[in-house]
């Protein structure tokens, strides 16, 4: 099963309404429809004269349609729920575990201890306001299930983590052994989401297979030149889900310095064998698409609102057990394959595990 989950610097959604009214969502959970304005982001006190924004004021400018691809993907969906206007559906709460994440300790991917990166990554300047990406979709493998996870996503980055001025959004997908819901700081929360039908927490399906179907999602964050939210977005129909509010913010209240694309795994046994928890699909990049997991079209958004190819981006992967391979053609514009296996082992195809899109 594939869940999504909503992670970000100040975050976790979650319902202080007195009241229940719960539903069915289409993929079996129960939610509850919570009024908007009593979701945990307005227990922020940065958001105490905060009023909600309907819709973006604008959205950043496609230069070129794109051209159609020689390989053959299809979309994930997203699970929903039939929650009134005005309303936003929660699912019931879980046992919350942030033991293993940790921000990233600086904008130049150094690495933290115990965990292992393959990724690519931009810096300015120029100035960067936003990203666009389509992920592939997987279900890897994770060795331990209470120490370890598996991460495919997108960092928005500024600011320092020694200063304590470090800012970051992330959206991806997640894979570790049991549901999690929650952010960094479960005590400040910021996201405001805004769909009445999009459940955060829900599941996402299908996902790919080994030399089968590809299925992804494509992630946009960008932050409105109005009133400096930066939003969020999902889907090749840019279906929209919620912001974060410009007050949570100290150095991304302006811009992001850094982005940053690919995967991260918790490595649980450093001190003595690796661990054989996957990234991406658990092969490596050269064995290319419908083996590989994949980044394509990545895209950042300038200080005109309009999306630029990211033409140079710089590729690093810590250790040789997880690798990253950019290429770049006319359809997929700039792109990477990442990933691997961890230590050898015979790869056991789609693990039984809980696959999290990280939003």
């Amino acid at each position: 099963m594939i869940r999504v989950i909503h992670l970000a610097l100040l975050l976790l959604i979650a319902t202080t309404a007195q009241s229940h009214n719960y539903i069915l969502a289409s993929d079996g959970d129960t939610v509850e429809c919570v009024d908007r304005n009593k979701q945990l982001a307005f227990k922020n006190y940065l958001l105490r004269n905060h009023k909600i924004q309907e819709t973006p004021s604008d959205y950043p400018i496609m230069k070129k349609v794109q051209k159609k691809s020689i390989w053959s993907t299809s979309e994930a969906q997203i699970s929903t729920a039939k929650c009134e206007i005005g309303t936003v559906p929660i699912r019931q709460k879980e046992a919350i575990s942030n033991h293993q994440r940790t921000p990233k300790t600086s904008t130049n991917s150094t690495f933290t201890p115990q965990h292992e990166y393959a990724e690519a990554s931009v810096h300015a300047p120029p100035k960067l306001y936003g990203t666009r990406a389509t992920i592939n979709l997987w279900n890897p493998l994770v060795e331990d299930s209470a120490a370890e996870l598996s991460i495919s996503q997108i960092w928005l980055s500024s600011g320092d983590y020694d200063t304590h001025d470090l800012n970051t959004i992330e959206v991806g997908w997640q894979s570790d052994g049991y549901n999690i819901t929650g952010g960094y700081n479960l005590e400040e929360p910021g996201f405001i989401q805004i769909s009445n039908n999009i459940v955060l927490g829900g599941s996402i399906t299908p996902i790919s297979s080994f030399g089968g179907s590809q299925y992804e999602m494509t992630i946009l964050v960008w932050k409105d030149r109005k009133s400096g939210n930066w939003w969020l977005s999902v889907g090749t129909n840019n279906t929209i889900i919620g912001y974060w509010p410009r007050e949570i913010f100290t150095s991304l209240a302006d811009h992001a310095v850094a982005v940053d694309w690919g995967g991260e795994i918790v490595n649980s046994q450093r001190f003595g064998r690796h661990t054989k928890t996957e990234m991406g699909s658990g092969h490596s990049p050269e064995e290319g698409f419908g083996k590989a997991s994949y980044f394509r079209n990545i895209e950042t958004v300038d200080c005109y609102n309009t999306f630029q190819s990211s033409q140079v981006i710089h590729p690093h992967a810590e250790i040789t057990n997880y690798n990253i391979s950019v290429f770049r053609t006319d359809d997929w514009g700039t792109s990477f394959f990442y990933g691997g296996s961890g230590s050898s082992h015979t790869h056991s195809g789609v693990a039984p595990l809980i696959t999290l899109i990280r939003l």
